[in-house]
């Protein structure tokens, strides 16, 4: 998207599908919620009751509010600002990033525009939640404190901590804390459901997040893993979600249609810049050098990680399955499934029907995706769970260690919905969350960002995620 904003292209692309709007409103809505039990199906997860009360998440993006939990256990929390402690070593500015309603990766693009940092220079332990309001530490490599209090951007606010050395890694957190609005159906009781939770855990399966809105990234990493690049390339650019609303399945036909002719392609993407922005960025180098469909892919290196690493998640996610609805005995932890020693046994069977059991030969091709041994909890047990009941719905507070999913927990009370239409059982008051449960007001976080905290059908436009 060269130097361009990505909130500037957003607007852009906003125009293009208003202008839609007024002449084929149907091109741009989605006339049915996702069948949440399908989409458990599709990445593995069938051992849920399928009566599950439903629940509505993420009406406002302050609705999901995540709160990064440090190594040593401290909060970065979004309503306590820390008093800045100078050094003589600036090698390393650390600072609180909050972002409001805008992906990760999004963010990233714009804060190394607006720091003139290049790749790498910013360093964060996790990636957060894109509609939703985020609070978490990261590292700023040759960044100095008065460029961050310069930065002006709707989404973002950055806030000094500290000056001093070294960077901030993936995985160097605790955990997160998370403040939430589930808005539901029914007055009923979550009581007992969350009383059991809290004696004894959750099921630790991967939730829909890790597998793209298109519900496709698990299967474009079994492809890569496959040695199959040019498949991958292709079903990343043709294949529509189930769920993706008119204009953007036509998209993908088109690029169907057109494939291997990347300037074509092009014009088309450019036409909706914000969605389709790593389409962009691949296409622009096929279209240097058309044969080296690997390097192209290079361009989205954290797309083509989060789609490896989906594909190890969905494996997960069939095991704990089939344990659970075969009375198996579960251990404590399990074995991440690509691991540096070659397929582990617990998921050898789905590897052998996957096609993949030569994955250590297929990640040579992607040398920044790494296989690990590290092994993942089975059974995780919130902390500090607390739940208040408001009109239409609960205020839940807990926090999570990393690899922890929160819609995974909730969806062992709820059938999640999110996106539109808004189901018309849901109540549309904005929620202070913070207030409800006794912890301060989110009203000043709201007065920063009054202008992209807006009500999820209020935001005309339907917008895939770059993860796919």
């Amino acid at each position: 998207m060269s130097n361009e904003l990505v909130h500037d292209a957003w607007k852009r692309q906003q125009a293009v599908i208003d202008a839609i709007r007024k002449v084929k409103p149907e091109m741009v809505e989605r006339l049915a919620l996702p069948d949440q039990n399908m989409v458990l199906g599709r990445i593995g997860v069938t051992f849920l009751p399928t009566n599950r009360p439903k629940g509505y998440l993420r009406l406002y993006p302050q609705d999901f509010i995540v709160e990064e939990v440090m190594k040593d256990g401290h909060v970065t929390q979004l309503l306590a600002e820390e008093a800045f402690q100078d050094a003589d070593d600036k090698r390393t500015l650390w600072a609180d990033v909050i972002k409001a309603n805008i992906s990760h990766p999004h963010a990233m693009t714009d804060l190394q525009s607006l720091l003139g940092t290049d790749l790498g220079q910013i360093g964060y332990s996790g990636i957060k939640d894109a509609i939703a309001v985020t609070c978490q530490r990261m590292s700023m490599r040759g960044v100095r404190r008065e460029q961050v209090e310069a930065l002006q951007h709707p989404h973002l606010l950055v806030r000094s901590v500290a000056y001093g050395s070294g960077a901030l890694q993936p995985g160097d957190l605790q955990g997160n804390r998370f403040t939430l609005v589930v808005r539901t159906e029914s007055n009923d009781s979550i009581d007992e459901v969350m009383e059991r939770i809290r004696a004894n855990g959750f099921s630790n399966f991967f939730g829909a997040q890790r597998f793209g809105t298109r519900l496709i990234s698990h299967r474009l990493g079994q492809k890569l893993l496959q040695g199959d690049v040019d498949g991958a390339l292709r079903m990343y650019f043709c294949e529509p979600g189930p769920y993706d609303v008119p204009l953007f399945r036509d998209v993908r036909e088109a690029f169907t249609n057109l494939y291997g002719d990347w300037d074509e392609m092009m014009k088309i993407a450019k036409q909706l810049p914000y969605s389709l922005h790593q389409e962009i960025m691949v296409l622009e180098q096929l279209r240097q050098d058309p044969l080296k469909t690997r390097l192209a892919l290079g361009q989205i290196r954290d797309q083509v990680k989060l789609w490896i690493y989906a594909y190890g998640s969905w494996l997960v996610n069939r095991y704990l399955s089939r344990a659970v609805e075969q009375g198996l005995d579960v251990p404590d932890e399990i074995p991440l499934p690509l691991s540096t020693k070659g397929p582990r046994a617990e998921y050898r069977e789905f590897m052998i029907n996957d096609g993949t059991m030569n994955y250590l030969q297929g990640l040579q091709a992607f040398p920044y995706v790494q296989a690990s041994d590290k092994t993942l909890p089975t059974k995780m047990v919130p902390g500090g769970l607390t739940w208040v009941q408001i009109p239409g719905g609960w205020v839940l507070r807990f926090s999570l260690g990393k690899g922890a999913y929160a819609t995974s927990f909730l969806s062992h009370a709820f059938q999640l919905y999110e996106g539109l239409p808004v189901p018309e059982w849901v109540q549309g008051d904005e929620v202070d969350s913070f207030e409800k449960i006794g912890d301060g007001s989110f009203a000043s976080i709201k007065e920063k960002f009054a202008d992209v905290l807006t009500r999820r059908d209020l935001v005309k436009e339907e917008s895939e995620d770059e993860a796919a």
